[in-house]
Formats: C-alpha cells, structure tokens, sequence
C-alpha cells in the first residue's frame, strides 16, 4: 500500500509533467515549456508567502496579539501565523473572521491581478507564467478556505466563528484556562523536591500519575469519560494503603487543582455547581496531598482549593496567610493569591479581595477573572450544594 506522503509526490510529478506538455504546446519551445514551469514552482512559494503576510498584515490591523509567525514552504513545516485573542476582546468574532479571510483573499486578490496581466501580454510564455501563478494563487486561496480536519484550517476556523461565535469565544476562554491549569500543575511538580523519580514499573504510583498527567494535556484521543475513569483509577490508587504517603499526597494534589479549578470555573463562568459527592472525593484526596507534607505550598493550595468548593472560606484563607512571593514558586503563589482573594470575596473583604487580585498582575487572566466575576456578583456565586454535618 502506497503511503499518502508517496501518493502526493506522485500526484505533484504528474502535475508538473502536465504542466511542461501544456507550456511545451502554447509556447512550442521546450526551453520555454521548463521555464514556465520552473517559474509557476516558484510563484507557489511567493503564493505562501503572501498568503501568510495576508494574515499577519489583517493582524495587525485589527490590533490582534501575534505570538509567532512561521513561514516555511517545502520544509514539512506548516507556514502560519499565530494570533493568541483575549476571549473577551470586542467585536471578537468579526475580527476573527476578517484574520482567517486575510491569507486566501490576498492570494485570490494577487491571482486576479496575475490573471488580467496575462490577458494583457502578447508573449507566448509570459502568459503561460502568468496564467499559471494565476491558478496557484487561485487554488491556494480556495483550498484554505475549504474547511479541512486540522484545527488550524482556515476553513475550519472561519466556519467556527461564523455558525457559533459564543461557543467558540467560550471554547477560546476554556482553552487558555487549562493552559493556567496545566501550568499551575507543573509549578507543584517543580516545587515538590520530595518526589523521586518514577520507578519504571507499572505498578508505580507516580508513574500511574504521570502517564495520566500526558494523557490529559495531550488527550490522545480520548474522551471526557476516559479521563474521569484514569482519574478515578488514581484516586483509589492513592487511597490505597500500600501506596506510598508521599506518592498518595503528589496523586491527591493533582488530583485536587486539576479537577477543582474545573469546578470552580465551571461554577463561575458556566453555572453550573458541581454536585456534592464530586466535592466530598476532592476533600478526601486534598487531605491526602495536606496530611503529608502540610507546610507545601502546592498542598495548601489544594486543600485551600478544597475548601472553597465546600463553601469554607474562612479555612482557605487560613491556609494562605503567610505566602512567600519571594521564596516559593510564582505559579504557585499567583494562584495561591487568587484563591485567598476568592475567600476574601466569599467572607466580605472586597479592599483585601482586590489587593490580592492586584498583587497578581496579569499572570493569570482566565483565573483573575474568575475571582473578578466572584468580587463583581451581586449575589455569590454557590460553588456546590452545601456539606452536610456529616460530610464536615
């Protein structure tokens, strides 16, 4: 079976061969015939080039935040340019549309001007180069504009914003939240120097964590409910007794700060309070990750977590009193700062909420936020059905 990489390059020989016979019985000259299709190869680089410039020119015009740009024809690297918009940027919909129709309309704009100098030569071959730096342009622009199965497809992208531009600005807000989550996780890996390296064994706890760990932030895949049954799978491995305390408290703190900055989130923004039994399982594994090393930062900060979700804001702000913005973790301390703001919001001290909001700075905008909407609210958000007595 013939690989799809090989069935290209079969397809682009083709091509250029029927491209040499075309230009060979316009021009009559065999000479002529290879180097209009020479030149035609070359216009498809200049066509990317300019397909890239159209987006990074519209970019910049509707003042997006360009993060990188990387044009590379013929390498096996995608040509692109990143744009990193604020979720809550106005006329954020439109101004995405006009950013993705920026790469095919200027090649469907520079194929048009080829085209009407073609009609205007009387030189065989100049119009044979034209005509085909025409037809590149024109099918560059159109294929982009094709939506395709890449999530960076223009196509796909402008369609997206067009049919549903609220779930796809909430989509775009949800995505930079988990890149907040993922980066707090890996600041409690760093600041954790307890933790060994992971035994080479599949029975090893830490090695369980970390394989969980790579399958969330890459997905692989896998469905929501594959996630949620790997996470439940690590949490009876925590609670396990032959399982190592330190090990148990680094399972119960991911555990913790992955799955209850989603509640939070999900409580805030969406609406949707999760259910109490969710709350009890975070408590339970928090304790894990706080009973073992209590001093930690990284484990005040999911039992502190832990604690607001169960409507305790007095014991998640005694839990970050005493914060060392200049010893511990910036991640860590960030986030730290941002739950105790969230305490302070939930007991009534909105000038301490915002103090430790401004202390924040821009680190961590998704989760700022979300106190911010939390300081803002008329009525307090309810992060979850409250605990009962028993539950306490």
């Amino acid at each position: 079976m013939i690989s799809s990489r090989r069935r290209l390059v079969v397809a682009c020989v083709l091509l250029v061969l029927e491209a040499v016979a075309f230009a060979l019985f316009v021009t009559e000259s065999v000479a002529g015939a290879i180097a209009a299709v020479g030149l035609t190869c070359v216009s498809l680089w200049v066509h990317v080039v300019l397909h890239e410039c159209g987006h990074l020119v519209v970019a910049k015009l509707l003042r997006l935040p360009v993060i990188a740009v990387r044009i590379a024809p013929f390498t096996g690297w995608r040509s692109e340019v990143w744009v990193r918009p604020t979720p809550t940027a106005t006329a954020l919909p439109l101004r995405m549309v006009l950013f993705y129709l920026g790469g095919p309309m200027a090649n469907l704009c520079a194929a048009t001007v080829l085209g009407a100098a073609a009609a205007l030569t009387s030189t065989a071959l100049t119009r044979v180069v034209l005509l085909g730096a025409a037809l590149v342009g024109t099918l560059l622009g159109v294929v982009n504009l094709v939506p395709g199965t890449s999530p960076r497809s223009d196509g796909r992208n402008l369609l997206r914003w067009l049919s549903a531009p609220t779930a796809t600005r909430a989509a775009l807000r949800a995505g930079y939240y988990q890149e907040e989550v993922s980066r707090t996780l890996r600041a409690m890996a760093r600041g954790d120097h307890r933790l060994g390296d992971p035994v080479p064994d599949g029975n090893d706890p830490l090695l369980a964590l970390a394989a969980f760990q790579r399958r969330w932030s890459t997905g692989h895949g896998q469905s929501a409910a594959d996630l949620i049954a790997d996470a439940e799978a690590l949490a009876a491995l925590a609670r396990a007794d032959s399982t190592d305390p330190v090990a148990a408290a680094a399972i119960g703190q991911v555990l913790t700060v992955q799955f209850g900055l989603w509640y939070l989130y999900d409580a805030v923004v969406t609406g949707a309070p999760v259910a109490h039994r969710e709350v009890v399982e975070i408590s339970e594994l928090a304790q894990l990750a706080f009973h073992a090393q209590p001093h930690q930062l990284s484990a005040r900060v999911a039992m502190s977590l832990a604690h607001l979700l169960n409507q305790r804001p007095e014991q998640a702000r005694s839990l970050l009193l005493d914060i060392r913005a200049g010893v511990d973790l910036p991640d860590l301390c960030h986030v730290a700062f941002l739950l105790a703001a969230i305490a302070e919001c939930y007991l009534g001290n909105h000038a301490a909420a915002d103090a430790l909001i401004r202390a924040v700075g821009g680190g961590y905008p998704q989760l700022t936020q979300v106190a911010v909407a939390i300081r803002a609210a008329d009525s307090l958000p309810r992060l979850f059905a409250r605990a009962s007595m028993a539950d306490a």
